[in-house]
């Protein structure tokens, strides 16, 4: 399912190309050639970054064995002398500080990548499919329309949404990593590369993927720079990073997308137990695609768009129900001299 809806919303986002390129008179078969070839740029430039990054995490991991063995005689001290822990107590917490666990993190994350070559034969021949069958999709909308107009409105207001959250998404997840790219580089954070390539993929995660990008870019720039690297990045990352991706873009995915916060967050936490990692990426278009089958596409539900985010129906709720009073209840009683 994973794959199969990521293909769907990438097919999504390309559709505009080759609409364009038809309504200029290029042949079909070119536009839809042009479209599936964009899908595969995207996807190719993005495994390439991942494929790198991945590398060199798992090279520059050993350079800072002595860091991590200073660490452990640091926190062993502490723990020590300032809180008084005793000696079993210590040699837990600071056996946990190991370079064999981030190597074999490493690794796996390395190995993840080496075995994710099937899976994307699996998606760009998804997409290739998508867009090819992608041509019939108007005629076939007209025919359906005729006994189901609603479900019709209700795929192509989700097609639309996925389009602007991905595009509002890759805009921030873009600013985002650039200012996280210029810090790193003015640090001396080895890998800032990689670090920078995290921030952008966890844009795509709403609320948590903040977190999930500043702990090892932080703890790489403890092992470099000591603590006030550590500290810097920690602030920048908790002001600007916070500011961006969990204060603006939230507001403005939801604005777009008509989901209100609490369900956004409630999405990422439903679809990444659901599908994992892919889950939590594509957690606001699958739950766009659910409201568009379930609520969208019944006229019956309409009650529901306005506690599920969206502002316009709340507004034209209000509109009628405005309009339905008699005359003299709008009015009031007129005020006297």
């Amino acid at each position: 399912m994973g794959p199969f809806f990521l293909a769907l919303v990438l097919a999504i986002c390309v559709y505009p190309i080759k609409a364009r390129l038809i309504a200029r008179r290029v042949p079909t078969a070119l536009a839809t050639v042009s479209a599936i070839l964009a899908v595969y740029a995207m996807v190719a430039a993005l495994i390439a970054a991942l494929w790198a990054s991945t590398v060199q995490f798992t090279r520059l991991l050993p350079q800072f064995a002595p860091q991590i063995a200073g660490l452990r005689d640091d926190a062993r001290a502490f723990l020590h002398d300032t809180l008084g822990l005793g000696d079993n107590q210590i040699r837990a917490v600071v056996n946990s500080i190991d370079l064999r666990v981030l190597l074999d993190a490493g690794y796996n994350l390395l190995g993840s990548a080496m075995n994710v070559g099937s899976g994307t034969v699996f998606l760009l021949l998804l997409v290739m499919f998508m867009c090819i069958d992608a041509g019939h999709l108007p005629a076939i909308f007209k025919v359906v329309r005729k006994e189901r107009a609603a479900l019709v409105d209700a795929l192509a207001n989700f097609a639309r949404l996925s389009r602007s959250f991905m595009v509002m998404t890759t805009i921030f997840g873009a600013i985002v990593a650039a200012l996280n790219l210029a810090l790193l580089l003015i640090l001396g954070v080895p890998g800032a590369g990689l670090w920078a390539m995290l921030a952008f993929v966890c844009g795509f995660i709403p609320f948590v993927g903040f977190w999930i990008s500043l702990v090892p870019a932080a703890i790489m720039a403890l092992l470099a720079g000591g603590i006030p690297s550590f500290v810097a990045v920690l602030a920048f990352y908790g002001v600007i990073n916070s500011l961006i991706q969990s204060v603006i873009q939230p507001r403005f995915v939801a604005g777009t997308v008509n989901l209100n916060m609490t369900l956004t967050f409630i999405s990422v936490i439903f679809w990444s137990a659901l599908l994992g990692p892919l889950g939590a990426l594509m957690a606001i278009p699958l739950t766009l695609f659910a409201r568009a089958v379930l609520v969208d596409a019944h006229p019956q539900s309409a009650w529901l768009k306005p506690l599920l985010g969206d502002v316009s129906a709340a507004k034209a709720m209000v509109e009628a129900q405005v309009k339905t009073k008699p005359a003299s209840k709008r009015q009031g009683t007129a005020p006297t001299a």
